[in-house]
């Protein structure tokens, strides 16, 4: 038979009641302010990512509207330096239209100087000349080629490139031209055919080379103009 609950029992059960009511508070309590730090940690933690991100995006913010004027500032700058290149791009066209007008004009001005003195100079050279004449072009198979001033009689031309400032290059290209001459006025292809250039100030070694070539050399004198070539001179028959 069981013993009867006495007082004294029922009140050890109270007290170890107790005992486990205050220690299951402790470790509620316990568990409840560690659960309430690592919340603020976390919201801390999320304030600071907050206040990073609202930096970024105000540093963002600043760096777009930087870029922006930067841009505005750089379109106007390249708008501009257009205008000025299409300014000058037009400036330069005007320039060379005139440039190349004036040259044109200084390049009749030394051929007007040249064909009168042409006829005289060829005659005292044993060439009789019936014509002369100033620009005549012909073509062949490559093009056209103008002759600046064009001495001939029956069975002789002499054709004359003229530069208001002569050069070896120059003297080259004539020297191609005089290969062309024939095809491209192929009704003197059966005629002599002898060169000469001419010019108002002659490089140093123009003479030489225009000589060495079979050229007869034209240098103007005074008014006029004189074949420079020394009288024992035989010049080439193209």
């Amino acid at each position: 038979m069981s013993q009867p609950i006495t007082l004294d029992d029922i009140f050890a059960l109270f007290r170890e009641s107790e005992q486990e009511r205050k220690e299951f508070q402790r470790t509620s309590q316990q568990a409840f302010e560690q659960s309430q730090r690592a919340f603020e940690q976390s919201q801390q933690a999320f304030e600071q990512s907050q206040r990073a991100f609202e930096e970024r995006q105000q540093a963002f913010e600043q760096y777009r509207q930087t870029a922006e004027r930067e841009m505005a500032k750089l379109r106007e700058t390249v708008e501009e330096t257009s205008k000025q290149i299409a300014q000058t791009n037009k400036q330069v066209a005007q320039t060379n239209k005139q440039v190349g007008g004036l040259t044109s004009r200084w390049g009749e001005f030394v051929e007007n100087l040249i064909k009168p003195a042409a006829a005289r100079l060829f005659q005292e050279k044993g060439i009789e000349v019936h014509l002369t004449a100033q620009r005549v072009t012909g073509q062949d198979d490559k093009g056209s080629i103008e002759i600046d001033v064009l001495v001939e009689n029956t069975t002789e031309v002499v054709a004359i490139e003229v530069k208001s400032h002569l050069e070896v290059r120059d003297v080259k290209r004539f020297l191609e031209t005089l290969e062309r001459f024939k095809k491209a006025f192929p009704k003197r292809k059966n005629d002599r055919l002898y060169g000469a250039v001419a010019g108002i100030k002659i490089d140093e070694r123009v003479n030489e080379y225009a000589i060495q070539e079979g050229l007869f050399l034209i240098q103007p004198a005074g008014d006029s103009a004189i074949i420079a070539n020394s009288p024992d001179f035989q010049p080439r028959v193209w």
